[in-house]
């Protein structure tokens, strides 16, 4: 075995528990830091932009550093630093876009249900761009940024230390983590099937860049309608009707299926999973993991 070879095989299941448990509550802390560093200077609130900006820089981005630097693992194996051809990048931004629908889909049951005990449904954890400018800085700082740090934790380190757990289980797994850290009940489906999306890309195409590619136009595609629907919509009268969020979902849906089959490469080696549910069971019943699941539970009926 060489020594590349011996620094891959650092990075352990159990030690990127320990790492997403970090992350997890870090995410929290950063915001809470920042914020009274801010309130010193200034009585105007953190720009949105800015707390995402720092919670993924130094709660995602700055923990995965760290965690391969004390694994002395190899970077380039652990982030999964593939080049991908031309084709697979584009058909891997056609599925982010059209996979944008499937999730909000998908969100509609926990919405349904967070609106009949609460009365209303959740706000948008984003706020919509005003204007033009405000959507390009929101493409670059909420939509690319997380898209970069959060494949190369979740579609890098962690399906690294997962996917000698077979192909199927890296999938389910690589979901539940990526939609646990995301800590928002009401789209808690769209999250898991996101990162189950996600991880099936990187699978086929062997590299983090076909996700954060699909990552980035999921992130743009709902945040470019967010705008268009909000904002343009006083306007523009048929951009917030049911007519057009129903066309617009229903072709996304079957395009998303479409574009999906064109990244399946049957020459990559996918080792199957062994007793998948009761590796989906003891990916949870863990110190490191239970602990995120608890501050999960807590922190939604903090919200609701």
């Amino acid at each position: 075995m060489d020594i590349q070879q011996k620094q891959y095989d650092e990075i352990t299941y159990k030690g990127i528990r320990w790492l997403l448990l970090f992350v997890f509550y870090l995410q929290f802390l950063i915001p809470v830091l920042l914020e009274l560093k801010w309130d010193k200077y200034t009585d105007v609130p953190v720009p949105e932009f800015l707390l995402v900006m720092s919670i993924q820089l130094f709660a995602v981005f700055v923990p995965c550093v760290v965690f391969i630097y004390l694994n002395n693992a190899s970077v380039k194996e652990s982030f999964k630093l593939k080049n991908i051809t031309l084709l697979q990048g584009v058909m891997c931004a056609f599925i982010g876009i059209t996979a944008q629908s499937v999730a909000s889909i998908l969100n509609v049951p926990a919405l349904i249900y967070l609106k009949s005990k609460t009365g209303q449904f959740p706000s948008s954890t984003v706020p919509a761009p005003q204007n033009v400018g405000h959507l390009l800085l929101f493409l670059i700082t909420v939509a690319m940024v997380p898209a970069i740090f959060e494949e190369l934790l979740m579609r890098g380190i962690v399906l690294t230390a997962t996917q000698n757990k077979g192909y199927r289980a890296s999938l389910f797994i690589g979901g539940l983590y990526f939609a646990l850290l995301h800590n928002q009940i009401e789209s808690i489906a769209g999250h898991f099937f996101l990162g189950v999306l996600l991880c099936y890309i990187v699978w086929m195409t062997q590299s983090v860049f076909g996700g954060i590619i699909a990552h980035f136009c999921f992130n743009s595609s709902g945040m470019l309608l967010h705008y268009l629907t909000t904002v343009k919509g006083t306007a523009i009268p048929w951009l917030v009707s049911n007519g057009f969020y129903m066309g617009i979902t229903i072709a996304s849906a079957v395009l998303f299926f479409l574009f999906l089959g064109t990244i399946n490469r049957k020459r990559v080696k996918r080792n199957k999973s062994q007793r998948l549910k009761l590796q989906l069971i003891f990916s949870v019943i863990n110190f490191p993991v239970m602990l995120i699941v608890l501050g999960y539970i807590m922190f939604q009926l903090v919200r609701y």
